[in-house]
């Protein structure tokens, strides 16, 4: 992995350049070469899979990006037939947590504890209960996530649990985030049943509720982009610096080389892709630019369990934004995975950022360690010093679905009636398995196939 090829392939005209070697390029490359086309994969970087990142420290082994995989049975087998082993949590996955009034309160798990649970106010459940009644659309569109639950389910559930999620998963602020580019499915089956519970009940009596698990992979989630780039014409540290027309064909400029290819594929951050645009198509250029995305710094902190006087029994707990808590929330993988650390020891990692906490995520280590500390003596009960501290900072971790997408979606598709297609987590979900799919679909197209999507 530290050549600068994974494998050596001979010079050639290619099908397909794929610029990124993050999960959607390689996803995308993985699927046309099995389709018979010759792809190559240009990667600026030392290494392959993006913001997948598994490190190891003292025994212990974590994530310092994505944390688990949660997909259906068609990414199991993919997963298979790339020879990996899935990793399931321990029972205790199942119960979530929310911090409320200084304390993590563990959010209803059925039906029955949110009705009879006080997790909500009276008046928060009967909103609830009531929503399948009420008909009502947005005044104006796009909506936001905030705009979309306030008016089907009420602020109490927009602030104790809307907001901890979207911070959490998307590291966004839901008065930002558009519903329909964060979470698409909610809204459609609104517009189409006129209330979120009778659109889902809807969808699964006609079988489009796909189940889907969550779990992680042997030897790491890195394990996932280093298998699919084994049997791939990867360039790593090779960054793309140029794109221009050469007659039918696009000339890509890396490496000190020059590369011919039908196809391209931006499978970047946007504003990788709004440089490599400025001279073939500004006005796309300047949206990719436009998109923002939310900073975030992870910390994975190594502790004795005898450290821990309240550790939670669960996933994790999400901070809501009105809190005023340091970290947007914390994991307690070494018990999700307990394999993963040292006899005795336990793992808690920290996602510090996100759109709001964006100010914690730039503090320097001294700072924002002192204060993460602090909060997690408060939370659970963390006595002395940390046995170890991990620290990797994302500056520019995940892509917000809010109105600038918009117009990127608009010179996407302008760009790929030119032969430069988008597979990037700035579009169309951002999470591992939304990249894989979106790949996979991507080369099916390209290669001509009707696309058989998971």
């Amino acid at each position: 992995m530290n050549d600068n090829t994974l494998q050596t392939f001979p010079l050639s005209p290619l099908h397909v350049a794929v610029v990124g070697a993050g999960i959607s390029g390689l996803s995308v490359a993985w699927f046309m070469a099995g389709q018979g086309m010759t792809v190559r994969v240009f990667e600026s970087g030392e290494r392959v899979g993006g913001k997948i990142r598994t490190l190891g420290q003292n025994g212990a082994l974590f994530e310092a990006g994505p944390n688990t995989l949660m997909a259906g049975d068609a990414h199991l087998a993919w997963l298979a037939e790339l020879g990996l082993q899935v990793e399931y949590p321990s029972a205790q996955s199942r119960h979530r947590f929310v911090l409320s009034q200084g304390r993590y309160r563990r959010l209803p798990g059925g039906p029955g504890a949110l009705l009879f649970g006080d997790f909500f106010s009276m008046g928060a459940k009967w909103r609830m209960l009531s929503e399948p009644f009420r008909r009502n659309r947005p005044a104006t569109r796009p909506e936001t996530v905030a705009g979309f639950f306030r008016r089907r389910l009420g602020d109490e559930v927009l602030a104790k649990a809307v907001n901890p999620f979207v911070g959490g998963v998307f590291a966004g602020d839901p008065e930002q985030l558009l519903i329909d580019e964060t979470l698409g499915v909610l809204a459609e089956v609104e517009r189409t049943a006129g209330s979120i519970s009778g659109g889902m009940l809807r969808k699964a009596l006609k079988g489009g509720m796909q189940r889907r698990n969550t779990y992680s992979l042997s030897g790491g989630l890195e394990s996932l982009p280093r298998a699919l780039a084994r049997t791939l014409d990867v360039r790593l540290s090779c960054p793309v610096t140029a794109l221009r027309p050469s007659g039918a064909h696009w000339q890509v400029e890396a490496g000190g080389q020059s590369h011919l290819a039908e196809q391209v594929v931006l499978a970047l951050p946007a504003f990788g892709a709004a440089r490599l645009l400025e001279e073939i198509d500004a006005e796309a250029a300047a949206a990719f630019a436009a998109i923002r995305y939310a900073p975030m710094t992870v910390v994975v902190t190594r502790l004795r369990c005898t450290q821990v006087m309240r550790p939670l029994e669960g996933f994790g707990g999400l901070n809501p934004a009105a809190e005023g808590a340091f970290a947007a929330g914390h994991l307690m993988t070494g018990a999700l995975y307990p394999g993963r650390c040292a006899e005795g020891e336990m793992l808690i990692t920290s996602f510090v950022g996100g759109a709001q906490y964006a100010a914690h995520a730039a503090l320097a280590d001294e700072e924002l360690l002192a204060r993460l500390n602090r909060e997690l003596a408060d939370l659970f009960g963390v006595e002395g010093e940390a046995c170890g501290q991990v620290v990797v900072r994302w500056p520019e971790a995940i892509a917000q679905g809010s109105v600038e997408v918009l117009a990127a979606r608009v010179a996407a598709k302008r760009l790929a009636a030119r032969g430069i297609h988008v597979c990037a987590s700035f579009l169309d979900g951002v999470s591992v398995p939304d990249c894989m799919d979106k790949g996979k679909k991507l080369a099916l197209q390209l290669a001509g196939a009707s696309p058989s999507l998971p």
